[in-house]
């Protein structure tokens, strides 16, 4: 006796629907990596803030990104130093301290070039230790100003200059606060003012702002 076998048919709206399930899937998974292809929109430098004792080197990183963030392999960057005299940078990225003093650092590639990093050049190659912020405390009516001072301590207790200070201010609506630790009296009110080198902040100023 022989047996016949007989080809079922494929479903048309089954395999219709498998196809668009495949091709979604494999959608999701080409949009999981994290890296592009696509245009290079931006380009972001570590560390933003870095420290090296001079004939010492510090090594900066570029990483190359399109207009979601994404990371674009194989892309050739430019390194820049605003001030070679006091800190040079090589094409692999690494910077050379030479004298005391402050240079911004820089990455470019196909016309897109990223925000600056602060190198700073100091005499110490002990790291940073605390920052200290001087007055404590002030009083100042509108419109006045209060000149705030920084200092950056080492682990020996020495202290380290140039340092470029980062300058925080609570309430913007009471006062603000330039790049030279200067306060300016907005409206009457207290703020919380702060200066940080990196990952090193100083215990909190207070600055009252009262009516003129």
């Amino acid at each position: 006796m022989r047996t016949r076998f007989y080809a079922t048919p494929l479903n048309p709206r089954f395999s219709v629907h498998r196809l668009c399930s495949l091709l979604a899937v494999a959608a999701l998974l080409s949009g999981c990596g994290g890296s592009s292809t696509g245009t290079l929109a931006a380009i972001a430098i570590s560390p933003a803030t870095s420290f090296v004792a001079i004939k010492a080197q510090q090594v900066f990183t570029a990483t190359a990104q399109d207009s979601k963030g994404k990371t674009i392999s194989g892309a050739t960057f430019t390194w820049t130093s605003s001030a070679p005299d006091i800190a040079s940078i090589d094409s692999a990225g690494v910077a050379t301290g030479h004298n005391v003093g402050v240079a911004q650092i820089t990455a470019s590639s196909s016309g897109v070039t990223s925000a600056a990093a602060t190198l700073n050049v100091v005499s110490s190659s002990t790291p940073i230790a605390s920052v200290a912020l001087a007055p404590s405390s002030a009083t100042i009516k509108v419109g006045q100003t209060q000149q705030f001072t920084a200092t950056a301590v080492d682990t020996s207790g020495n202290t380290v200059s140039p340092v470029t200070f980062t300058w925080r201010n609570s309430a913007a609506g009471v006062a603000i606060v330039g790049s030279n630790g200067l306060a300016s009296g907005i409206a009457p009110g207290m703020t919380v003012i702060t200066a940080s080198v990196g990952t090193v902040t100083s215990p909190a100023a207070t600055l009252t702002v009262t009516a003129p």
